[in-house]
């Protein structure tokens, strides 16, 4: 029986998604990478028509037989809807397939403005919380540092409750860390406010970080805590092993993101491991065969 390495979530495919995954199967063939891609197949295979630069790829309208050397498609169409939005739908069935076949779950770039129209939806992060009943938290992996923003994708004004609210739940990531076997060593704490709170005299909220922290210094010792330090400064000296946890989502992913050579993002606190590539849809360079596999390929061999 052929083990099923990853379930694969097309995204949008207005986007540079099936160059990426298209482009990069050559290399998962040789690393023995199983994996079933979820969409619209009669989408996906006009799609790959359009793109020119594409060799001769044999698709494979999957349904319990995986083929070896096949692009191997689950056709989300057949399938009865839950949610108003086909995108939600096919990140749910993705999720569940997943669960059937106990592996990891890789979910392509999306936009998010089409979904939130008609939704209440942040982001496939929290998404997948919901449908999960859990609480879920974005582990951006580099190969210099990683990060885990408290609060992810709300508007700036509403940051200072969420985080507060968010930080009472925290201990959950040194769970789900532990369980997963972490090399994390370090973790620092970044300020919320400039300059870490200047002594209490640009807000209080670093006072209940330090609390915080003298609570995970004792019920986690398999890490050092550190902070909270000022978010300015903190990213001049960085350790691969070491875990930046931000107040709001900009905050650690800027440098995240400059000084990373290589990004994935993990979703950390579901039944199964979630991981999506650094980059967005890109539309503005679909078909001139630009586009970069190796974010893709980290999820993918990770």
């Amino acid at each position: 029986m052929i083990k099923i390495n990853k379930i694969v979530y097309v995204g949008n495919l207005n986007s540079i998604n099936l160059e990426i995954i298209t482009k990069s199967l050559k290399i998962l063939h040789k690393k023995r990478i199983n994996f079933i891609l979820v969409g619209n197949y009669s989408k996906i295979k006009k799609e790959i028509s359009k793109n020119f630069y594409i060799e001769k790829i044999t698709l494979n309208n999957f349904k319990d037989e995986f083929k070896q050397k096949y692009l191997n498609i689950f056709d989300t169409k057949k399938y009865k809807k839950i949610f108003n939005n086909t995108t939600l739908n096919d990140i749910y069935l993705s999720y569940e397939l997943a669960k059937k076949y106990n592996t990891d779950l890789v979910t392509m770039p999306i936009d998010k403005y089409l979904i939130k129209k008609n939704n209440k939806f942040n982001g496939v992060t929290e998404f997948l919380g919901k449908i999960n009943n859990s609480k879920t938290f974005m582990l951006m992996r580099g190969d210099m540092f990683s990060i885990i923003p408290i609060t992810t994708h709300i508007a700036l004004k509403d940051v200072h409750k969420t985080f507060i609210n968010n930080l009472s739940a925290i201990d959950d990531i040194f769970i789900n860390l532990l369980r997963l076997g972490t090399s994390i060593e370090h973790v620092v704490f970044l300020g919320l406010n400039p300059h870490s709170g200047e002594k209490n005299t640009l807000g209080k909220e670093e006072e209940i970080i330090k609390r915080k922290i003298n609570i995970l210094k004792k019920k986690y010792k398999s890490f050092k805590f550190y902070g909270p330090v000022s978010a300015d400064s903190a990213f001049k000296r960085v350790g691969k092993n070491t875990l930046f946890i931000s107040g709001y989502h900009d905050q650690a992913l800027i440098p995240f993101k400059l000084i990373n050579n290589t990004q994935i993002n993990h979703t950390i606190g579901l039944e199964i491991n979630r991981y999506s590539p650094a980059h967005g849809t890109a539309r503005d360079i679909k078909y001139k065969n630009k586009a970069d596999i190796n974010s893709f390929i980290q999820c993918m061999i990770i």
